[in-house]
This record gives structure tokens, C-alpha cells and sequence, in this order.
């Protein structure tokens, strides 16, 4: 999973990967639109702290990544409700994807073999 700064940054690659998200602790959901400005506000008022990151998920959820270990899920999406997210961030993820398009890749490519994204 690829680390962001902002949570707008990590809404505008979740975008690409799904059109619909839910609040993980309420039934609240968001589309594109409602999501990005959701993301711009809460970078503005509340910034994260410099220790802390946001990932996103192959199929599109948001999570916030306390201290560079343990994953507090954000939004999770409505494309694949039943992914299985991980608690804790890992440097080395069990299992290849692209970066930008969420692609399984071959493991050792050094580009990804849907968009080309250097790996």
C-alpha cells in the first residue's frame, strides 16, 4: 500500500479504484464528489501529525496509519464490503499490487502490466 500525506491525495487514488465508500464506523456514505471534499476539508482543519500517513487499499478503502504501525480503517468501499484489511501497516506487502491502478502484479516486474506504472 503506497503512503499519503493528505487525505485528499489518498481519496484521489481511491477514486480510481471505486465510485462509492461508507464511514467505517457509521452507515454514512460518500461518492467521488462528497469524498474529495470531505478529504480537502479535513486536511485544512485537522491535519494528521508527521509520524502518521494515510493508505489506500487495492480496492479503494481510506485508512489512517497511526505512528507506522496500526491502520484505524477511515472509509471502506462499497466495491468490495467484505475485503480483508489489514490492522498494521507492513513495509513489505504480502501480496504485489500496483501503486496506481491496484492491479496484481508479477512478482519482481518492475512495471505494472495494466498501466504501466513503474513499480
Amino acid at each position: 500500500m503506497k503512503q499519503f500525506t493528505t487525505l485528499l491525495e489518498a481519496a484521489e487514488l481511491a477514486a480510481t479504484r471505486c465510485k462509492g465508500w461508507k464511514f467505517a464506523t457509521s452507515d454514512e456514505r460518500f461518492d467521488t464528489k462528497d469524498l474529495l471534499i470531505l478529504a480537502e476539508t479535513s486536511d485544512n482543519e485537522d491535519p494528521i501529525d508527521e509520524d502518521n500517513f494515510y493508505v489506500v487499499s487495492p480496492s479503494g478503502a481510506i485508512g489512517l496509519c497511526i505512528d507506522g504501525e496500526d491502520i484505524e480503517w477511515l472509509f471502506l468501499t462499497e466495491a468490495a464490503p467484505n475485503e480483508d484489511l489489514p490492522l498494521t501497516y507492513q513495509a513489505a506487502p504480502q501480496a504485489r499490487f500496483c501503486s496506481e491502478c491496484g492491479a496484481p502484479v508479477v512478482l519482481n516486474a518492475l512495471f505494472c502490466g495494466k498501466c504501466g506504472n513503474r513499480l
